[in-house]
């Protein structure tokens, strides 16, 4: 750049050095663009000629019809150079004014909108919106702006918390957070009022947006500007602007008043006078939760109250932080009627039972029946099902692992599964009793059970058992059994029994036994009672006694056995083998009992028959008074029975 500096000028066009006297000449050339004059080339004064100065310059401009404004400096520095013989191309002497873009209105801040104003804070200056302005190029012609968009304007809602004074200072109305969008300014506000009008909620900052300190005073001032009368908690206040002074931060979430609320009325409730069952389980001594065991269903004796029922409340009003009283929600009334056998006293407020029985409460009405209604299964919903008194009816199923227990009868309409089910009365089971075999489960009733039919089900029944198509047990789960107090019956056309063991005490009549697989299947005609139950108890206490003593002594007369003890075990000996002679003693007793009520049970269940109807298999095992009868080949409409004097079980057919 510095070596075309020192290039002499270019000569302008017509001018020559050997003319005679003529002026300085100066050309003028432009950028495409327009916005900017320089010296194209440039002619010496000679002889008298006029010289070039910032004058001639000018002037020069001017007669080329030019109309930009020089730029002095810039032009004098030119000159100078074209006075010296070197390059001034390089030179702008003038400059085009550029067209101005547009400008959006803009919020200049006088503070930190990280922390919040107060009333009358003035926390910004609004600078209005812009419009294009048009520019113009070195020959003064006009250069339209390129940007014709109108410029967007900030504005200031009537609920902004701001207002804009004539001097454009923006100055807060409300306590709030500084909110510039593109289109708005706006106060957020720091103090909250809840919804229930109960409580205020601040966000509380070391300081404002001014710098000045956040005080429990300034605090309490907005508050009382806002209209909070009641529940200011300076107490609060204090506390977490001392924790924000501290952190240098804001503290969220300070409630820093809070009205009273209303005590809403109470809703009408049913005052119960029994006990009811547990809602999830009850406790063993070892701390653990039984989920299925809820206790006894609730029993009441007659004349007895039931319950009482409470009246609704209206309630106490409450006030919000305004100072205005806050209603109460009056109590809902609760309708209960009286159901099957209940009366009612004092005004339908008092519940009385005119029966003994199961209370049952629910859909408005009160009942006190003798049969207790289960509206689906029994499984964790209910629990087990108990009763101290009454009958029970299960309208779904018995489920697994589950128990049902009534004085009286149970009915189920759906199945029993490995459940426990035990009745003063009759077990009635619409569907099957169908168990694996490998839980204790049972049934066991006083009275007779039926069902549709049984799989691998142990049932004790003091009456009869009656089976309407087929009792099978697995050869996994044999052994388990059928044991009634009367008859058992399997009265489908085509009814079986197969596998297991059925006793019963006054005969039993199907049409089909056993299988053609040879599946062994014992029939057993027995009548069991509680004497004789004990006495064969007993029969094996004494046995099990005698032959402790005979393996420690020897089977032979007491004083064989001493003169083989030493001497410092013959006090315990003796002392063993008396208790020995007296087993043998009472088991003679014993055993002659046994044999007298054999003799007499065989005499009554003389006429207890097993009647086949249809086939007995070959593994069918017919046992009766002490005696087993094993059925080798298929067996077709017969009949077994005991004769008393050939003391052998009989064969007819039918």
């Amino acid at each position: 750049m510095a070596e075309e500096e020192n290039l002499p000028p270019p000569l302008c066009e017509g001018g020559s050095p050997a003319a005679a006297d003529a002026d300085a000449v100066v050309r003028f050339g432009a950028t495409r663009d327009r916005m900017k004059l320089c010296v194209s080339c440039y002619s010496p004064a000679r002889g008298a000629g006029a010289p070039l100065s910032l004058e001639r310059l000018e002037e020069l401009l001017h007669l080329a019809g030019l109309r930009a404004e020089l730029d002095r400096e810039a032009t004098a520095r030119a000159v100078a150079l074209l006075l010296v013989g070197r390059d001034a191309r390089s030179v702008a002497i003038a400059r085009g004014l550029r067209p101005l873009p547009s400008r959006d209105a803009w919020v200049e801040p006088l503070g930190d909108f990280n922390f919040p104003v107060f009333p009358g804070q003035a926390f910004g200056r609004l600078h209005p919106p812009e419009p294009a302005l048009p520019g113009r190029d070195v020959t003064g012609e006009a250069v339209p702006p390129t940007d014709q968009r109108r410029p967007r304007n900030i504005d200031i809602p009537p609920d902004a918390g701001c207002v804009l004074t004539e001097d454009g200072l923006l100055t807060a109305t409300a306590c709030g957070l500084v909110r510039v969008s593109d289109t708005q300014v706006r106060l957020e506000p720091v103090f909250r009022v809840a919804d229930d009008l109960l409580s205020v909620t601040a966000a509380l900052y070391p300081h404002d947006a001014l710098g000045l300190a956040l005080t429990a005073r300034r605090v309490r001032e907005e508050l009382s500007r806002m209209g909070v009368a009641v529940g200011v908690r300076l107490g609060r206040v204090e506390e977490s602007l001392a924790r924000a002074r501290e952190a240098g931060a804001a503290v969220e979430g300070v409630v820093v008043a809070r009205g009273r609320p209303p005590e809403h009325g109470r809703d009408g409730y049913l005052e119960l006078y029994y006990t009811e069952r547990e809602n999830v389980g009850t406790v063993s001594e070892s701390g653990r939760i039984d989920w299925r065991d809820r206790g006894f269903s609730p029993v009441v004796e007659e004349g007895s109250d039931i319950a009482r029922l409470h009246p609704p409340t209206e309630g106490v009003p409450g006030q919000d932080v305004f100072g205005d009283p806050v209603p109460p929600r009056p109590g809902k009334p609760l309708v209960v009627r009286p159901g099957r056998n209940v009366e009612v006293a004092e005004a339908g407020m008092l519940f009385r039972s005119r029966i003994t029985g199961v209370v049952l409460a629910g859909k408005g009405a009160l009942d006190v029946s003798e049969l207790l209604d289960v509206g689906g299964d029994v499984d964790y919903a209910t629990g087990n099902i108990r009763l101290a008194h009454g009958s029970v009816r299960i309208k779904g199923t018995v489920r697994s692992g589950f128990e049902v227990a009534a004085p009286g009868s149970v009915l189920v309409d759906g199945v029993v599964e490995d459940a426990r089910v035990e009745a003063g009365g009759d077990v009635a089971v619409r569907g099957g009793i169908f168990m694996s075999g490998e839980t204790p489960a049972f049934i066991r009733a006083g009275g007779g059970v039926s069902a549709a039919y049984t799989h691998n089900a142990r049932i004790m029944a003091g009456g009869d058992v009656t089976i309407a198509h087929y009792i099978t047990c697995g050869t996994v789960q044999a052994g388990y059994r059928v044991h009634a107090g009367g008859r058992v019956r399997v009265t489908d056309a085509k009814g079986k029994i197969m596998g297991g063991l059925v006793i019963c005490a006054e005969g039993l009549e199907v049409f089909e036994a056993g299988s053609p697989m040879g599946v062994t299947t014992v029939l057993a005609v027995s009548r069991e009672n509680p004497e004789l139950r004990e006495l064969m108890q007993e029969k094996r206490r004494l046995r099990a006694l005698v032959d402790r003593v005979n393996t420690q002594f020897g089977e032979g007369p007491p004083e064989a056995a001493l003169e083989r003890v030493p001497a410092e075990r013959r006090e315990e000996a003796l002392s063993l083998l008396a208790d020995r002679e007296k087993a043998l003693g009472r088991l003679k007793e014993v055993r002659r009992t046994l044999a007298e009520q054999a003799q007499s049970e065989l005499g009554r269940g003389e006429g207890a028959r097993i009647v086949i109807r249809g086939v007995a298999h070959p593994g069918v095992v017919i046992k009766m008074g002490g005696r087993s009868l094993h059925v080798d080949r298929p067996l077709e409409r017969g009949q077994f029975f005991w004769n008393a004097e050939r003391r052998e079980i009989v064969v007819a057919g039918l």
